[in-house]
C-alpha cells in the first residue's frame, strides 16, 4: 500500500483487528490529510464507521461484524505526508469468548478422504486437463508419516534394522538417507502438500517432463510436481518410476469435465492454495507446540531455507480505498507472520541455518521445492499489500496468509 501514488481525492484504509485482544489498529492514507490541506480535513470515528471528510466531499468506511467504542480512541499518530494511525477498542458481543476453537481434523486426513472419493478424477487446477489415467483406481490410499520420520526410526526397533545395498552388504547407517516410502502400482501415498503415485498411472499425453525431473501440464505449462529419484540402496523391489504431484497444482472433482464449460471454477482456486499453507502452518504449530517453523526443501539438489515466525494466529484484516463514496469492508481472516528467506549461498547464510537447526524452539518441516517457492511468493505478495512501514520488523519481513471463509470460524 504505497500512499505516495495516491491521487488527491483517494483515501486508503488498512486495519488489523485482534479478536482476542478486543482492539483494532487503523491506518488511513490520503493527500487530503497532508500538511497542505490538513486544516480542511476531519477524521470521524463512530459506531462501525470511519469517515474522512473535507469541504468538498467525504469518504466513509463501514466495517462488517464489529462496533467501535469511539471514546477509547488512542495512540493517535500523524504524518505530514498524509497518514493517520489510531487504535480503537471494539465492543465484544455477549456471545463472544476468548477461546479459539481448533479444527478436529488435519489437512492430510482431509486430502486422503478427497482422493479416496474421487479416485482418478484429478485435474490441473489452472486449465482442467486430466492428470491421471481413466483406468487408474487406487486400492490403497494411505497417509505418509512426517518428512523426518526416518531420523527417529531407530528408536522404534530393539534389533539391527540395517538395509543391504546392491552388493548385499549392510549399510553403515541404520536408516539410510536414501530410504523413502514408495507406492506400489495401485497405491497412493498422501502427505500434507503432495501425493505419490507410480508414474504408470499418469496420463502421458497431458503432461510434459522437463529434464526427467519436473512435471508440467502440457496444455498450460502449470508445474504439477516432480519425478522422484530412484532408490540407491536397493531396498525397492520395483523399478517403476514414482511421481510426486503437488496438492496446490491439482483439483479432485467427480463432476468436472476436462473439455467442457465446467472447467472455469478450477481457475478460481488460487485462494485455496493460500488457505492450505495457512492451515499447514497452524497445524504444525499446534502439533509441535512451536510458533517458529523452519521450512526446507525435500527435493534433492534444490535447497530452500526460510524461517517463519507466527506472531498472530487469528487476525481480521480490513482493506479498502475510495474517492467520494461509502465503502463496505468485509474482513479477511489471516495468520500473521514474520519470515526470513536465505537466498544467498554464503558463509553467513550457512551459519544462520546451523543456528536455526540447533534452536529447540524451532520446528523443521520439509516441503517440495515448488511448494516452498509458492509459499514464499504468497508471503512476499501479501507483504507488499501492507503499509510500507509495516512490512519490516528488524531483520524479518512481515506478511500473512489468508484463510478461506469456511475456515475462518474454526481456526
Amino acid at each position: 500500500m504505497n500512499h505516495t501514488s495516491l491521487n488527491c481525492q483517494e483515501v486508503r484504509l488498512y486495519a488489523e483487528y485482534k479478536p482476542t485482544m478486543g482492539y483494532i489498529n487503523i491506518q488511513l492514507f490520503s493527500q487530503r490529510l497532508s500538511e497542505n490541506i490538513s486544516l480542511d480535513s476531519n477524521v470521524c470515528v463512530e459506531n462501525d464507521t470511519i469517515t474522512v471528510e473535507d469541504v468538498e466531499s467525504s469518504v466513509a468506511f463501514k466495517f462488517k461484524d464489529i462496533v467501535f467504542e469511539p471514546t477509547t480512541c488512542r495512540n493517535l499518530q500523524y504524518d505530514k505526508k498524509g497518514e493517520v494511525t489510531l487504535t480503537v477498542q471494539v465492543k465484544r458481543p455477549s456471545s463472544e469468548t476468548l477461546t479459539v476453537v481448533h479444527r478436529s481434523h488435519n489437512q492430510q486426513e482431509e486430502f486422503v478422504r478427497e482422493i479416496k472419493a474421487n479416485q482418478n478424477n484429478c485435474f490441473c487446477q489452472v486449465c482442467g486437463a486430466k492428470i491421471l489415467k481413466d483406468s487408474c483406481h487406487f486400492l490403497r490410499v494411505m497417509p505418509l508419516p512426517s518428512e523426518n520420520w526416518s531420523d527417529f526410526s531407530d528408536m522404534w526397533f530393539c534389533h539391527n534394522h540395517s538395509h543391504s545395498n546392491d552388493s548385499g552388504q549392510a549399510t553403515n547407517n541404520p536408516v539410510s538417507s536414501d530410504l523413502k516410502l514408495r507406492p506400489k502400482l495401485k497405491d497412493c501415498l498422501v502427505a500434507e502438500t503432495y501425493f505419490l503415485v507410480v508414474s504408470d498411472q499418469i496420463k502421458e499425453g497431458n503432461i510434459h517432463s522437463k529434464e526427467d525431473v519436473s512435471v508440467y501440464c502440457r496444455r498450460c505449462r502449470n508445474l504439477l510436481g516432480e519425478v522422484m529419484p530412484r532408490e540407491k540402496n536397493g531396498v525397492s523391489s520395483s523399478d517403476r518410476k514414482v511421481t510426486k504431484i503437488l496438492r496446490s497444482s491439482v483439483l479432485f472433482h467427480l463432476d468436472l469435465k476436462p473439455n467442457g464449460p465446467e472447467r472455469e471454477p478450477v481457475q478460481q482456486r488460487g485462494f485455496e492454495v493460500e488457505d492450505m499453507f495457512a492451515s499447514l502452518l497452524m497445524d504444525h504449530s499446534r502439533m509441535y507446540t512451536s510458533f517458529k517453523l523452519y521450512v526446507t526443501s525435500s527435493t534433492e539438489g534444490k535447497p530452500f531455507h526460510c524461517l517463519i515466525w507466527i506472531i498472530d494466529p487469528k487476525l481480521l484484516i480490513y482493506k479498502g480505498s475510495s474517492h467520494s463514496t461509502h465503502e463496505f469492508l468485509a474482513p479477511l481472516t489471516a495468520v500473521k507472520v514474520l519470515f526470513k528467506a536465505l537466498l544467498e549461498h554464503d558463509s553467513k547464510s550457512e551459519k544462520e541455518q546451523k543456528e536455526w537447526k540447533k534452536d529447540n524452539s524451532i520446528h523443521i518441516t520439509a516441503l517440495p521445492y515448488a511448494s516452498c517457492l509458492t509459499l514464499l511468493q504468497l508471503l512476499i505478495t501479501n507483504s507488499k499489500s501492507l503499509p510500507i512501514k509495516c512490512r519490516k520488523h528488524e531483520e524479518f519481513n512481515v506478511g500473512y496468509l489468508k484463510f478461506q471463509k469456511k475456515a475462518a470460524t474454526q481456526c
